[in-house]
């Protein structure tokens, strides 16, 4: 679950190399600011949760700097607290049979995650890795559920957050599946940019083997993709995405690889791919 929030400003000057493997729990050092509950007040999962209500359910929840590769929790650990991802990015990842990696989500701030497992099963069902140094907010299940039992009223009104959520990923799961390869590309691409129409260039957040990942493609296969896509007008060079002609690209999401993509038929821009902006 996603909001928007501004330049957030890293709240711990501790850069130790505490990268080791394994599952990082944190050092003191880290654990050196407590939560200002205002920071996460934008929330799905806590809309309308009155700041009061907020500050208890959080408890002393501290704010925890994680370097890069950090492993925050793996599949079938117990799920003994939920995440607040406020700055950098970590990635929720599975292994597939023949060990390779398939990247399930990349979590950008600010968002929360794994919520679904503590109120669910129990157990993390994916592996979660910090990809960026990364400032979180670990929220202990514990007194979280036991704040939750004394107020039904709120706990239900979570669940609907979190049903609504849940919703939107199928949605995002059956796309994936139903598009194709230069179409999902495209739809990634399409969610980068700030416009509707004309020209732009975008800069790739994250690797291309991530991204390739994220839309369920070998990295071979996003590359083959990427060069198809000089044939509408899609120019890339390292990290850095040019597209000559937005409303084109945005047909081509929509419709396919039809001869009258190329031509200027109109476009339904509210169901394409639009950049995510400040709520």
């Amino acid at each position: 679950m996603t909001c928007s929030l501004g330049a957030y400003a890293k709240i711990c000057p501790v850069r130790g190399n505490t990268a080791a493997a394994g599952r990082c729990r944190g050092s003191k050092a880290c654990r050196s600011r407590r939560l200002d509950p205002a920071l996460v007040a934008c929330l799905p999962i806590f809309e309308k949760v009155p700041p009061e209500v907020l500050g208890d359910l959080l408890g002393n929840a501290m704010v925890e700097v994680h370097t890069k590769h950090a492993m925050l929790f793996e599949v079938g650990d117990p799920a003994d607290a939920f995440f607040i991802l406020l700055s950098g990015r970590v990635k929720l990842f599975a292994l597939l049979e023949d060990g390779k990696e398939s990247i399930v989500e990349v979590v950008e701030p600010v968002s929360s995650f794994a919520e679904g497992a503590m109120f669910a099963s129990g157990h993390y069902p994916v592996s979660a890795e910090v990809i960026e140094e990364a400032a979180l907010v670990r929220v202990r299940a514990e007194h979280f559920l036991s704040c939750l039992r004394q107020n039904r009223d709120l706990a239900y009104r979570m669940l609907s957050a979190l049903s609504l959520w849940n919703r939107h990923l199928k949605r995002e799961v059956r796309a994936l599946r139903e598009h194709s390869p230069i179409r999902r590309v495209s739809g990634f691409l399409l969610s980068l940019v700030p416009c509707v129409e004309g020209e732009a260039t975008v800069s790739l957040p994250l690797k291309k083997v991530i991204i390739a990942s994220r839309l369920g493609m070998e990295p071979e296969s996003l590359s083959r993709v990427l060069g198809r896509l000089r044939d509408f007008g899609v120019r890339t060079n390292g990290a850095s995405v040019h597209i000559e002609d937005v409303a084109q690209l945005r047909r081509l999401y929509l419709v396919g690889e039809e001869p009258q993509v190329r031509r200027n038929a109109p476009v339904d821009a509210a169901t394409a791919p639009r950049r995510k902006t400040a709520a």
